[in-house]
């Protein structure tokens, strides 16, 4: 029974830790980590971070300081420094992050990969979202997610009881020495290098002692159910040890290796270095699992439904069926993937783009016809412009009877432009009036043009507007449901770059993903998604650089931000300090 004892044991330690992480939280899932022998940080550098080796292969200084940043651009970073102020960066908390429904899968996959055959996310439910993104600063574990992951690990030991050579590949069940050995290689790729000599010992002592009372098979399957349930497989430890705060290489390479490809080192076949370099960042960076990860940000920043959950009526569009829908959707996933596969994916090749992907099943859509699917296709210059205009993304924010003029804007106001937004002031009647003759536009404007409306419609209403010339399906119109002509004509003062005028709807998307502000918050999103948590104004001066570096002669450049990021030492230091 000793065994049973001690799967109770670290089962009730994973819902301990639980217990304290529903937030980001400070400390050390094993206190003996910040002894780790043979890890020593590497030296802090002026600006945050590092850049091209010197002469003597030490890493050099980060890209651009302000100062070099002001001599390159003044006006540029003018700009900057209005978006994001802050003088006084600084490292990040230290935090343990739960792993994501996705690293799970390929933490789990990596590790065990004959024994893995169905995904966690089809037992374990989805974790709550913050603007559509799993933050792994409020990922804990409860009742409704921790009982089917642990059923779903059962079912992973339960192939490896049936095969005990997945973990345990010894000639004879008798070689106690090799045995040892290979439960402790196990053990140490499933923490991801981070564990003590203490902590293997447990881990192997309960083993032999099992393989002794039940046997071999039983025994390696409850060495993969105690491994995969404890909390040093399903967190990541940013704990930093040393003066300066900075991470353990350990811990920076398996922060490097999810925060971009959500996947732990050995997935990218990666050993722990004496240091993060430039060069490891755009080895990293140049993976297919980073443009894995990068198709998984598209999909949460654009808030691209499931077939399953469109939500539009059938009774009002009966050719928006499921199979479209999923079509629909892989037909942009498809547009994603081609733009994303290059060396120097921009985002203003995904924004302004002048074709798309359609399908058999889709081309309708569009007006047009594919003779494959995802082939892609020239759209109308006139009527389209880049993928908010593709039907799964325009789709995703309409319904479900009608266009939803305010649904679209809210997602651009709050998402795609990052301005301030509240709730509807209470006691405020949001049912439109039914006014014959008036277009969806026309009764929005009629009672939000005053207050208390008028502070968040003059951001929202225009976002909407600009998007009525496509229909609720992705269909180009040129009137409504009630054949009123459409109006998709803007004129905004809030931008810094200065008024925007536009008449169609295409025009307005041109000037407003040419913008500052669009690029900006294209930072933030990045920050968020990638680093697993919101910004604070101590990430200030690494979003300075993020956008300027973007920014800079619009180039638009995605991987060069997402560089910049893993260079700083917002993304390699720790503090403990509030």
């Amino acid at each position: 029974m000793r065994h049973v004892m001690l799967k109770t044991a670290l089962a009730a330690s994973l819902t301990c830790v639980a217990s304290i992480t529903c937030v980001a939280c400070t400390g050390t899932i094993d206190s003996d980590r910040t002894r780790e022998q043979g890890f020593n940080g590497g030296p802090a550098f002026p600006g945050g971070g590092f850049g091209a080796p010197t002469n003597d292969g030490t890493p050099g200084a980060i890209a651009n300081t302000d100062e070099e940043m002001r001599a390159e651009d003044p006006e540029l970073f003018d700009v900057a420094s209005q978006y994001f102020p802050g003088t006084t960066g600084g490292p990040g908390k230290t935090r343990l992050f739960r792993l994501t429904r996705a690293q799970l899968d390929i933490t789990t996959k990596t590790v065990l990969p004959d024994a893995v055959t169905t995904s966690v996310a089809a037992t374990m439910p989805r974790d709550p979202l913050q603007t559509n993104y799993e933050l792994s600063e409020i990922l804990n574990w409860n009742a409704a997610n921790l009982t089917p992951y642990a059923s779903w690990v059962s079912e992973v030991a339960a192939r490896v009881r049936e095969n005990p050579r997945l973990v345990i590949d010894c000639a004879s069940e008798t070689d106690s020495a090799c045995i040892q050995q290979a439960a402790e290689r196990f053990v140490t790729r499933a923490f991801r290098g981070i564990s003590t000599p203490e902590q293997l010992g447990r881990f192997t002592a309960f083993f032999n002692a099992s393989v002794a009372e039940i046997g071999l098979a039983d025994a390696t399957a409850d060495l993969v159910d105690i491994t995969l349930t404890s909390p040093s497989y399903v967190f990541r430890d940013e704990v930093s040890a040393d003066a300066q705060g900075i991470m353990l290489p350990a811990q920076q390479l398996q922060h490097l290796t999810y925060a971009l490809t959500d996947a732990p080192p050995e997935a990218l076949q990666m050993t722990t270095p004496s240091a993060i370099t430039p060069a490891l960042i755009d080895l990293v960076l140049a993976s297919p699992l980073a443009r894995d990860k990068l198709m998984r940000f598209f999909i949460a920043w654009l808030e691209i439904r499931e077939p399953a959950e469109f939500g539009l009526a059938t009774n009002i569009f009966p050719e928006w069926t499921e199979e479209v829908a999923a079509v629909a959707v892989a037909d942009t996933k498809a547009f994603l993937a081609r733009e994303l596969a290059g060396a120097t994916p921009t985002l203003k090749t995904i924004t302004q783009s002048t074709d798309a992907f359609a399908s058999p099943q889709t081309a309708f859509l569009y007006g047009s016809t594919a003779a494959a699917a995802a082939t892609p296709i020239a759209v109308d210059p006139t009527q389209r412009l880049g993928i908010f205009t593709q039907p799964a993304v325009v789709a995703s924010h309409s319904g479900p009877t009608s266009t939803r003029l305010v649904k679209r804007g809210v997602f651009f106001t709050r998402k795609v432009m990052c301005l301030p937004l509240g709730a509807p002031p209470d006691g405020v009647n949001t049912m439109l009036p039914m006014t014959p003759g008036a277009t969806e536009r026309q009764r929005i404007e009629s009672i939000t043009s005053v207050q208390p409306c008028s502070g968040c419609h003059t951001f929202i209403n225009p976002f909407g507007s600009m998007q009525e010339g496509i229909d609720a399906i992705g269909r180009f119109r040129t009137h409504d449901e009630s054949n009123l002509p459409i109006d998709a004509s803007i004129s905004i003062a809030f931008l810094e770059d200065g008024p925007l005028m536009a008449s169609t709807g295409v025009e307005a998307l041109r000037g407003i993903t040419s913008s500052s502000r669009f690029k900006q918050c294209f930072a933030r999103q990045v920050f968020r998604y990638y680093m697993g948590r919101e910004e604070q104004s101590s990430d200030d001066p690494v979003l300075r650089q993020m956008f300027f570096e973007f920014a800079k002669n619009d180039e638009q450049d995605i991987l060069g931000m997402l560089r910049t990021l893993a260079s700083s030492s917002t993304f390699t230091q720790r503090t403990e300090a509030p």
